[in-house]
């Protein structure tokens, strides 16, 4: 039941957006009694919040891979295929606006991006040198994850896979221990 209460939520929420998404409409989409949904959420938020989780974890995993530089490129492109082709990028979208005027939406929406940040951030944990500190991988983040964002929600300019191996390129990078230099670093001038 709860999947399609969720089911339901997802297309409600990509046909009106959040403020015009009410619970009512959840329900009778979903087939179940108002009553039903709020014994699962308190609140739309708490649904659209639970909706947002769900998706991103089914939608864009934790890559499982030894090479973490492409573990990393691999996760990019989860989010740019689920921001651009599925409902799930309005969706965030949506959120992000209304969360200006929502005090208690704005709250899990930035628990929900720092659970969802730890994954990037293991991986440039993994890759970057050991004297990286937490602060350092934040910046790194950013400097990674802005980018994308504000490409795919503001100017729509292409986020391609050479876009993606770019910003993944300004992360300072640990020796390898298979010998091989960064792609950048001066020691594969003119490799």
């Amino acid at each position: 039941m709860d999947q399609a209460i969720l089911d339901a939520a997802r297309a409600v929420l990509a046909r009106r957006g959040f403020t015009g998404t009410s619970m009512d409409e959840i329900a009778r989409q979903a087939g179940v009694g108002k009553d039903t949904l709020y014994r699962r959420w308190k609140s739309k938020e708490d649904l659209v919040l639970h909706l947002l989780k769900t998706m991103s974890e089914q939608s864009v995993p934790a890559p499982e891979l030894d090479d973490a530089r492409y573990a990393l490129f691999v996760f990019l492109q989860a989010i740019r295929k689920v921001n651009l082709d599925t409902d799930l990028g309005p969706l965030i979208a949506g959120v992000v606006g209304e969360s200006a005027r929502n005090e208690r939406l704005a709250a899990g929406f930035q628990e929900f991006w720092r659970e969802r940040r730890a994954i990037p951030a293991a991986l440039i944990r993994r890759i970057a040198p050991e004297t990286t500190t937490d602060e350092d991988v934040e910046v790194i983040m950013d400097h990674i994850l802005g980018p994308m964002y504000y490409r795919i929600l503001l100017t729509g300019s292409p986020v391609d896979d050479e876009y993606l191996w770019e910003l993944i390129g300004t992360i300072p990078w640990s020796d390898d221990p298979s010998g091989t230099a960064h792609p950048n670093s001066p020691d594969n001038e003119g490799a």
